[in-house]
């Protein structure tokens, strides 16, 4: 089958060495697509993540375990099946069988799911696709494929991918129904639409730009905010590049549109901004260094009629905003990473093979936009990763990440008080018996492909 070749790996920090137009990654327009493949990913954590009171201040550990298992098929040259089946599960989480502690390990389909299952047709430079798909979009800060989830996400829907002529440009178009109560008496759902376009200015120069509507028509609760449905329009752009040894990534996206509340309507009017700058050295930037700024908008004024609190629904939070998961969903107030972070490769040979990869990580983290006596720092975090790489298609990565609460901890989402409720609400400052103490997260993840 003809198949639109992926000439770029985006990543989420700085991405480099342009030539065509970029399909979107992890799509049914990235090639190779294997006949056959698969993934077996176990990962052991360790988490003592202080932020929520623990009366027995005692860590977790356990360990996930993801195995995949996938096909495509042409039955004609234009035309592709792909099928990938995914299980993912904690070890010894099988039931006991009539309360028989023996049998716990017995095997069941609970945990057994369709992660990708389309049909896509290719006629020239045009794709379509019907089905369940991937689809990341850049650096996946409006829409990821949350490879680091254990399930990871996939859409329920149709897109489209058009080479435009001289390979410089790509164009992908989406409509997706990402969730349907599909009951008889009630029948809402969320829409998710949009186009994106990608294009090489120069062999290390890049630029994105996109729009989406996001239609949703589900009860649902953001950050403390209530919604009983929203219309929302996203409007994004990015750069990205090289010169010499600099390099940079800078992206800015708009949310526009309205959403109801028990309260009455109101206007969005919130962003988010990324930014990177940074120096690329070595004979095969191996090395690459950079600071920067994150930021998504917050709301300090609820009693009116406009929302600033952007809504992150579709992003990947871990390679953005750290390792910890604090800020896997907007905070009330925002929050502003400024940031220090690294990605220094040690290549023994020309091949790469074996690789050693350390990620060193700095974020301090603040709200956006906060009233006056809640506006104090969230804290610090400092995360590592060594990434070892024996052969191709394996991974082997040891991870640690570090959290030192600041005075404003409280209005991250996710945490609890003893007695006081979300930390995310206003006015719950940390209840007597909270735990201030440093939060640590560890974790070892073989990845093994085929």
């Amino acid at each position: 089958m003809r198949a639109l070749k992926t000439i770029v790996h985006l990543l989420p920090c700085l991405t480099l060495g342009l030539s065509w137009g970029a399909v979107p990654e992890g799509s049914p327009y990235t090639t190779p697509q294997p006949p056959f493949f698969g993934q077996v990913r176990s990962r052991t954590e360790y988490d003592l993540r202080a932020l929520a009171d623990t009366t027995t201040k005692k860590g977790l550990m356990y360990t996930l375990l993801r195995t995949r298992l996938g096909f495509v098929a042409v039955p004609n040259p234009a035309v592709e099946i792909k099928v990938e089946m995914q299980d993912s599960r904690f070890y010894g989480q099988e039931p006991a069988a009539a309360n028989n502690p023996a049998s716990a390990t017995t095997g069941n389909f609970e945990h057994l799911d369709l992660l990708q299952g389309y049909a896509a047709i290719e006629e020239g430079n045009f794709k379509t696709a019907l089905g369940r798909q991937k689809m990341q979009l850049g650096a996946g800060r409006f829409m990821s494929t949350l490879e680091w989830n254990n399930v990871s996400r996939a859409f329920d829907g149709w897109s489209a991918n058009l080479k435009l002529a001289g390979g410089d440009g790509n164009l992908t178009a989406v409509a997706f129904l990402v969730k349907d109560t599909n009951t008889v008496t009630v029948k809402d759902h969320d829409l998710l639409s949009g186009l994106y376009y990608s294009h090489a200015i120069t062999p290390d120069i890049g630029a994105e730009a996109y729009v989406f509507y996001d239609q949703n028509r589900l009860p649902q609760a953001y950050s403390g905010e209530t919604a009983l449905n929203y219309d929302l329009q996203y409007f994004g752009e990015r750069t990205f590049g090289k010169v010499g040894i600099f390099a940079w990534d800078e992206e800015f996206i708009w949310q526009g549109g309205e959403m109801a509340t028990p309260k009455g309507s109101k206007d969005s009017k919130a962003f988010q901004l990324g930014t990177r700058a940074g120096v690329v050295l070595g004979a095969t930037n191996n090395i690459k260094i950079n600071v920067g700024l994150d930021m998504m908008s917050g709301d300090d004024d609820s009693t009116d009629t406009d929302t600033h609190l952007y809504r992150a629904n579709y992003y990947f939070g871990h390679a953005l905003y750290g390792w910890m998961d604090y800020l896997d969903v907007n905070p009330k107030y925002g929050e502003m990473d400024w940031r220090l972070d690294a990605d220094l490769a040690f290549l023994p040979n020309a091949s790469g093979i074996p690789r050693l990869t350390l990620k060193p990580q700095y974020h301090f983290f603040t709200p956006q936009a906060a009233p006056s006596g809640f506006d104090d720092p969230y804290g610090q975090e400092i995360d590592l990763e060594a990434h070892v790489v024996l052969y191709p298609k394996s991974n082997i990565v040891f991870g640690a990440g570090f959290f030192l609460p600041g005075d404003g901890f409280y209005l991250i989402p996710g945490a609890t008080t003893a007695g006081a409720g979300p930390i995310n609400q206003p006015g719950t400052k940390l209840a007597k018996g909270g735990n201030t103490e440093t939060g640590v997260y560890l974790y070892f993840m073989p990845t093994f492909n085929f």
